[in-house]
């Protein structure tokens, strides 16, 4: 009885497939989440609106979560997991079909510092998706994603990366490209961007563009020595 007590302590939670199609949100939800972000926009070019929605667990539970690189999960977190779940919607029936479900990248609500729940925005503009997160204390930091739906998948174009004390201002700003392999830095002051900032730009080196599968989640992939985005 006690190993049998130890094993269903020790269960893996299981995250829902969410539905493949359906015709509405409420449709798509899974049984016991809910939905807290959506966004709506063209994301594959035929001129019709598609379906970006995170959907949060009604339930808190011991989550295990990657921080520092793209394959360890050290810490352990007290809270309700989460889903971003992609739809693009047909254009002769209005039905909205399921291009990815994402069960890892999107923050969760304990994972913001003193500032609280990170998850700032989801967007979608100019046939991208957009993803904004934030949190920190004296020392705050900002992060920004960008993806884009092509040759079939969908791959992280763009991403920011704000460092800064929100007492003094010091700051150190990343924006990258990774289409154009350009990555452009900005280290100075916050409120004093005209007097103090230093601008470099360099070229940016990697194998090959990141994906939802091949970039796990926020501060999971070390970029350059001692950087994660």
């Amino acid at each position: 009885m006690l190993f049998a007590q130890s094993a269903f302590a020790q269960k893996t939670f299981l995250f829902p497939k969410v539905k493949p199609q359906g015709s509405s949100i409420e449709q798509l939800t899974p049984t016991n989440w809910t939905v807290i972000e959506t966004a709506n926009g063209d994301l594959n070019a035929d001129g019709v609106d598609d379906l970006a929605v995170i959907f949060e667990s009604n339930k808190i539970i011991d989550e295990t979560r990657t921080y520092g690189d793209n394959n360890s999960e050290i810490i352990k977190e007290t809270q309700k997991p989460r889903i971003l779940a992609i739809y693009f919607k047909d254009k002769a029936t209005g039905n909205l079909k399921l291009s990815a479900q994402n069960n890892d990248f999107i923050l969760r609500s304990e994972e913001g510092g003193k500032l609280g729940d990170p998850l700032q925005q989801i967007a979608i503009k100019d046939q991208q998706l957009f993803l904004r997160f934030a949190g920190g204390s004296q020392w705050r930091w900002e992060l920004g994603y960008t993806f884009k739906f092509q040759d079939k998948d969908w791959f992280l174009t763009n991403a920011i990366n704000l460092y800064f004390n929100q007492n003094t201002g010091d700051m150190t700003e990343r924006i990258y490209d990774f289409n154009g392999r350009q990555l452009f830095t900005t280290v100075g002051n916050l409120h004093r961007r005209d007097i103090e900032n230093r601008k470099t730009s360099e070229v940016l080196f990697f194998s090959q563009l990141r994906t939802f599968k091949t970039f796990k989640k926020p501060w999971a992939w070390e970029i350059m020595p001692n950087v994660y985005l």
